[in-house]
């Protein structure tokens, strides 16, 4: 209308982040400025692609067009295919779909379900330490410097190396399924835990298993939900299969092979460590005594009614402390002086090393070394993969090597025995006594 004033109340726009509005101040001059995003419009080949830049600089939008025509021109031309698009994908992914597809990708292949969340944890925790929320955003630097912070911490190197583990399987499963272009942890080592092992085990010695047997069965105290004829049992089982806590915890009465000649147990690759099947022979003593044990069990039940995997170590050391107090109480006034600084049956001995429900598991490479086994045997009953880690956990215990090789070299000096006589007396059975290659 000729002469009417209008006043704008609302002022409204559209900007990058979508269509804007704001009252207007009419109390001074208002200056209503839009910011324009140019818009990228270029053919190629037949196509036209026409998009926001999402900038409003000039200079900067003519660089990104440049870059969007080049990429579509080569693409035309077959020097560049989809798998750039899938990259920049991939870079603006959230980091926490990556790692739900890392770990659904893992759980094709079987294994333990507490093993994989552990490895979820492990990520998320490097994650969480360096900020990240892309793949762009994971660097070495971020991981080594939380892997320091732990070592500071007083974390173990085995601690340590299993979350490196987890951390480095992941970003090796983005590179290998082109989710990323490169592997930026490809050059981190993790840390030997031989060279720093916070708990070194030992093994039982056999005299000290003879007390704990005999303690328990006398005792007769119920631990970590289990009788002490069933907790005894148990141990027994570590002992002559070299079975893990985990493993044992999952066994069945349908693993238990014991009306055959050799009884057996079996444990499936999903339960195991190194993802391989286990068959590991048993006693017929043993085999009686699990049969009757599992009688009335359901084949899909446990063998062991263990109340927490987590306490069997403490559950051994209570048993060991009772096994010490009789062991003491047995000895005279003068004898119970010098057992007050005997190793024996104590949980960490003089050298710091410590007798956990593990070592039960060592305690069975061991005694088979000192029982005279082959190295061969051995590595198949603790399931190594090479005879070399058996050599590096049990060489010092197999007896005579050393101080026999003189006596074999000797005799085959003499003529005494040939090197096809010697190789086959070298392989005798256990059963079968020692020969000598001294002459009479």
């Amino acid at each position: 209308m000729k002469g009417s004033k209008i006043q704008t109340a609302i002022a409204t726009w559209t900007d990058s982040k979508g269509t804007k509005s704001a009252p207007l101040d009419h109390s001074e001059s208002v200056i209503l400025v839009a910011a324009i995003n140019y818009t990228a419009d270029f053919t190629v080949g037949t196509r036209r692609v026409r998009k926001s830049t999402r900038v409003s600089d000039k200079a900067v939008a003519q660089r990104i067009a440049n870059k969007w025509e080049e990429d579509e021109r080569l693409a035309l031309e077959g020097v560049r295919d989809d798998a750039d698009e899938n990259f920049a994908l991939y870079r603006r992914m959230p980091l926490k779909d990556h790692i739900d597809a890392f770990i659904d990708f893992r759980s094709t292949g079987g294994g333990d379900p507490d093993h994989r969340e552990r490895t979820r944890k492990h990520i998320e925790e490097f994650a969480k330490a360096g900020n990240w929320a892309t793949v762009r955003d994971i660097h070495v630097d971020h991981v080594t410097r939380h892997a320091q912070s732990l070592k500071k911490s007083g974390s173990a190197s085995r601690t340590i190396q299993a979350r490196l583990q987890s951390i480095k399987s992941f970003t090796k499963w983005l590179y290998e399924h082109d989710r990323i272009k490169r592997n930026p942890l490809s050059s981190v080592k993790k840390p030997n835990p031989e060279q720093d092992r916070k708990h070194e085990r030992r093994m039982m010695l056999p005299d000290e298993w003879r007390w704990v047997e005999s303690t328990i069965l006398q005792g007769r105290i119920e631990r970590n939900s289990m009788t002490a004829e069933e907790r005894l049992l148990l141990y027994r089982t570590a002992i002559q299969t070299g079975l893990r806590a985990t493993e044992l915890a999952e066994l069945t009465r349908g693993n238990l092979k014991l009306d055959v000649l050799a009884p057996y147990i079996t444990c499936k690759a999903a339960g195991t460590k190194n993802k391989k099947a286990a068959q590991q022979f048993l006693d017929t003593e043993l085999a009686r005594d699990l049969e009757e044990h599992t009688a009335r069990k359901h084949p899909s039940a446990p063998v062991f009614g263990i109340g927490s995997k987590r306490e069997l170590s403490r559950t051994l050391q209570a048993d060991l402390v009772d096994a010490r107090l009789a062991w003491v109480q047995s000895l005279s006034n003068e004898e119970k002086l010098a057992a007050q600084e005997s190793d024996f049956l104590i949980k960490t001995n003089h050298r710091g090393e410590h007798l956990v429900f593990h070592s039960l598991r060592h305690s069975c490479g061991a005694w088979l070394a000192m029982s005279g086994e082959s190295i061969k045997v051995v590595q198949t009953v603790m399931r190594h993969s090479t005879p070399v880690l058996t050599l590096n956990t049990y060489g010092h215990l197999f007896p005579g090597q050393c101080e026999s090789a003189p006596r074999s070299l000797a005799a085959m000096m003499r003529g005494d025995k040939t090197p096809a006589e010697l190789s086959r007396t070298s392989h005798v059975s256990a059963t079968e006594p020692r020969r000598s290659f001294e002459s009479p």
